[in-house]
C-alpha cells in the first residue's frame, strides 16, 4: 500500500504533513511518487485563503477517476478547514480527520471508533522531507482574533510547546546535519512555556552546540519586546532577516482589523530593530490590500509606509472574506476587484525599486550562504538575510556554507563568485617539526588540525608514530580512528578529512592540514578524485609475497604515469596501486583532478640533510627510552606483522628481533637508517610541487 501526501498553506501545514508521513509509515504504508501512484491520498489543506480552497476543488475530477481504476483508492481531507467547507468536503472525501486526533488515525483509518481525546501530535516525531531545512513548532493555534483571518476558528486558541520538547528536536536536527531550522507559530513571539518566554528560548537554542542558521515565522509586531531584539541580536544562530507582519498601513484600517498597533508604533518598531543590527538586516512583510472599506487615502498611506520602510520582500493579498471570521459576519467586501489588482500591482511596483535598492548595496561584498541544491553549472541557494543566489561552480556544495562574493543583483535574485575557504598546509619530512609549527599557527590563527599522516589513524601504534600529546590544548582530528586490522586508504582519507575541515570553517576556525604522507595531502588540494575500492585480501596474499623491485614492474605495466611518481620502494603503496589498477581495469594515476575546493597555503619546512638525520637519530633513541619495543611487541601478539600498518617503519623492523634473527642495537639501527631513507623520499616528492613555499 502506498500513500501520497498533498500539502497546501503555510510551513505549519508542511511540518504537520511531516508528522502526517511517519503515522501513515508506521502502518507500513510506503511513499508514492505521484498521485497516480497512490492507495491513500491526505490533503493537508489551508482555509486561510480562498485560491487554496478552489485547487481542493480542483483535484476531485483527478480523485473520482482514480477511484474508478482503483477500488481500494481512499482519500482523507485534514489542515485548516472551516466549518462550512468542512460539511461540504466531508461528501467528497472518504475521511476528515483532524491532526489532534494523529495518533489515533491508524484506527480511525480502519474505520474503528476511538475515545474523544485529543493529544498533543507534535510529540510526534516526523519524517523529514528535507535534509537542510527543518521546521520546529513551537506553538499551535492563535489568541488574537484579527478580524479577517480564520486561525483561531481553524487551529484553535494559541497552545505552546514544552521548551525541553522543542530544545530536544532542535538539538537532535543538529546533531544530524541540518544547517537551517525555523521556529513556526502563528504568532510565534507571543510563546511561553513555564515562564519561557520566546526570548528566552531563542538564549536557550543558542547553547546548543554545532553551526546552523535559526529563523522564526510569524511574530507580531505587539510582541516584539526589546529583550527580544537583544536576543535575537546576542544569538550565534539567528541570521538578520525577519518577516514582520504590518498587513495595512492606515490606523483606522488596522483598528478595524483589530491589529492593536498604530502606523507609527510599527515604523519606530522596524527602526529599532534596524538600529540594533546596525541596518545589516532583511525585512519581509505580509500586507493586504483591499480590506472592507479601505478608501484611497488609506491605501495611500499603505504605499507611504512601504516606501518608508524599504522592505526586502513583501507578501501581498488581495483581501477575501473567510467564513467565521469577524469581517466576514460583519463588513461588506466593498472594495471593487479591480482596484484591489490595481492597488496590489502599485505595492509590487514599490517593492521591486526598494528590493532592487537593497540588493545593490550588496554589490562587491562577500556574504555567507547556505547551498541548497546544484542545478546544472550552478548552484542555488539562501543568502544570511534570505535572498536568493546562485553562483557558478563544479563541485555540489548542497548544504554547504559558502562565501560568494555578490556581483550581480535584481530586485529577487543575486549572483555571485565562490570564493573558496582557505586552508593552512605544513608540510615536511618526519622529524622536521612540522607538527610542533602547526601547533603554533593553531593557537595564533584560532585554528584545529587535522592529520594527513597514514600512520597515526592507528589506534595502538603511539609511540612508533610520535602522535602529539598535547591533543586537549590544540584539536588534533583523523588521530587513532581506526584499528591497525581496519581497511584504510586515500580515499578514505579524503572523506573524513574533508568533513572534518568543513566542520573546523562552519565553526569559524581556521583549518591546518599537516602531515608527511603526500598523497593524503595532494588528495586534499588537489581534489584528487580515488575510487573507494575494496581490499582484495587473496591478491594482497599473492603480492606480498613479491618483493619490492618486481611490485614495482607489475604496477608499471599497468599505469606508466603513476609508475612515474610512485614511491618504489614503498610496498604497501605499490600493491594498493595494482590492487585499485586492476579492479577499475584502469591506470590508477588516470587524470584525477577535479577543481579545488579550498584556496590552499602549502608551508614546506626545508632542514639540511645532516642536521635531519641528526633529528631522526635522536627521535629514535627517545622512542626507544619511551617503550617503543614493547608498544610493538603489545601489537605483534594481537596482530602479527603481515598487517600493512606493522609493515611501516617503526614497526616492521622488530620481527626478525623477536625471532632472535637480529640483535636490539642493529634493530634500533636500522630503523634509524630506514627513517633517514624515508624522509629523503617524502623530501623528494614534495619538491615536485612548486606550489609549496618552503621555510
Amino acid at each position: 500500500m502506498k500513500y501520497h501526501i498533498i500539502t497546501f498553506g503555510c510551513q505549519m501545514n508542511i511540518s504537520d504533513s511531516e508528522r502526517i508521513a511517519a503515522v501513515l509509515e508506521s502502518m507500513k504504508y510506503e511513499e508514492a511518487l505521484n498521485l497516480k501512484e497512490a492507495d491513500l491520498v491526505v490533503l493537508n489543506m489551508c482555509s486561510v485563503r480562498q485560491p487554496a480552497v478552489d485547487r481542493v476543488y480542483g483535484l476531485v475530477p483527478q480523485f473520482t477517476a482514480l477511484k474508478t481504476k482503483n477500488k481500494g483508492f481512499k482519500t482523507v481531507l485534514t489542515g485548516c478547514i472551516l466549518k462550512p467547507e468542512r460539511a461540504k468536503l466531508a461528501k467528497i472525501f472518504d475521511f476528515v480527520l483532524d491532526k489532534e486526533y494523529l495518533d489515533k488515525w491508524p484506527q480511525l483509518l480502519k474505520g474503528k471508533e476511538i475515545e474523544a481525546k485529543k493529544s498533543d501530535y507534535l510529540k510526534i516525531d516526523p519524517k523529514r522531507t528535507n535534509k537542510i531545512q527543518s521546521f520546529v513548532p513551537i506553538s499551535n493555534g492563535c489568541d488574537n482574533f484579527c478580524t479577517y483571518c480564520a486561525v483561531p476558528f481553524t487551529r484553535g486558541k494559541l497552545v505552546s510547546r514544552n521548551y525541553k520538547d522543542i530544545l530536544k528536536e532542535v538539538k537532535n536536527l543538529a546533531d544530524n546535519g541540518y544547517k537551517e531550522i525555523w521556529l513556526l507559530g502563528e504568532n510565534v513571539n507571543s510563546y511561553n512555556s513555564k515562564g519561557i518566554s520566546f526570548a528566552k528560548l531563542i538564549k536557550e537554542i543558542d547553547k546548543i552546540e554545532r553551526k546552523f542558521w535559526l529563523r522564526f515565522t510569524s511574530p507580531h509586531p505587539k510582541d516584539f519586546s526589546d529583550e527580544l531584539i537583544k536576543a535575537l541580536k546576542e544569538s550565534n544562530k539567528f541570521v538578520p532577516y525577519i518577516n514582520l507582519p504590518v498587513q495595512a498601513g492606515d490606523n483606522t484600517i488596522l483598528r478595524k482589523m483589530n491589529r492593536p498597533y498604530t502606523r507609527e508604533k510599527y515604523l519606530s518598531l522596524v527602526k529599532k530593530i534596524k538600529k540594533a543590527f546596525k541596518d545589516n538586516i532583511s525585512i519581509s512583510t505580509d500586507i493586504i490590500v483591499g480590506f472592507p472599506d479601505e478608501t484611497e487615502a488609506q491605501f495611500k498611506n499603505s504605499e507611504r509606509l512601504m516606501k518608508e520602510v524599504r522592505f526586502d520582500m513583501a507578501f501581498i493579498s488581495e483581501y477575501s472574506p473567510r467564513p467565521q471570521s469577524f469581517s466576514y459576519e460583519r463588513l461588506e467586501n466593498n472594495v471593487l476587484k479591480k482596484d484591489k489588482k490595481r492597488r496590489a500591482a502599485a505595492l509590487n511596483k514599490i517593492l521591486k525599486e526598494t528590493a532592487l535598492k537593497n540588493n545593490k548595496k550588496l554589490l562587491n561584498k562577500e556574504v555567507e550562504v547556505l547551498v541548497l541544491e546544484k542545478e546544472g553549472e550552478y548552484c542555488n541557494g539562501r543568502t544570511d538575510q534570505n535572498k536568493a543566489i546562485r553562483f557558478k561552480s563544479n563541485e555540489d556544495l548542497s548544504g554547504k556554507f559558502a562565501k560568494v562574493k555578490i556581483l550581480k543583483a535584481t530586485a529577487w535574485n543575486l549572483e555571485g563568485k565562490l570564493i573558496k575557504p582557505r586552508l593552512i598546509v605544513v608540510l615536511g619530512p618526519t622529524a622536521s617539526g612540522k607538527t610542533d609549527l602547526a601547533i603554533d599557527l593553531a593557537k595564533k590563527f584560532n585554528g584545529e588540525i587535522v592529520t594527513a599522516d597514514s600512520r597515526t589513524i592507528y589506534r595502538g601504534m603511539d609511540i612508533g608514530t610520535a602522535k602529539p600529546k598535547d591533543l586537549k590544548r590544540v584539536l588534533h582530528y583523523l588521530i587513532d580512528i581506526v584499528s591497525p586490522n581496519e581497511e584504510f586508504n586515500v580515499a578514505l582519507f579524503k572523506q573524513e578529512a574533508i568533513k572534518r575541515i568543513d566542520e573546523i570553517l562552519e565553526r569559524g576556525k581556521s583549518p591546518i592540514l599537516v602531515g608527511g604522507t603526500g598523497l593524503y595531502i595532494k588528495s586534499i588540494v588537489e581534489n584528487l578524485e580515488f575510487p573507494l575500492v575494496k581490499a582484495d585480501d587473496k591478491l594482497r596474499n599473492k603480492l606480498e609475497k613479491k618483493s619490492t623491485e618486481e611490485l614495482f614492474v607489475i604496477y608499471d605495466n599497468l599505469d606508466k604515469e603513476g609508475a612515474k611518481i610512485i614511491d618504489k620502494n614503498n610496498k604497501r603503496r605499490l600493491i594498493r596501486a595494482i590492487e585499485v589498477s586492476l579492479s577499475l581495469n584502469e591506470p590508477f594515476f588516470k587524470e584525477r583532478k577535479k577543481e579545488p575546493v579550498y584556496e590552499v597555503l602549502q608551508i614546506g619546512i626545508k632542514i639540511n640533510k645532516k642536521e635531519l638525520e641528526e633529528r631522526i637519530r635522536k627521535r629514535v633513541d627517545k622512542m626507544i627510552k619511551q617503550g617503543l619495543e614493547k608498544e610493538v611487541r603489545k601489537l605483534y601478539k594481537k596482530y602479527g606483522f603481515n598487517i600493512p600498518p606493522m609493515q611501516t617503519i617503526g614497526y616492521r623492523e622488530w620481527e626478525d628481533y623477536f625471532n632472535k634473527k637480529e640483535s636490539l642495537e642493529n634493530t634500533i639501527e636500522k630503523i634509524k637508517i630506514n627513517t633517514i631513507k624515508f624522509a629523503k623520499r617524502q623530501m623528494t616528492w614534495f619538491k615536485k610541487d612548486k606550489t609549496i613555499k618552503w621555510i
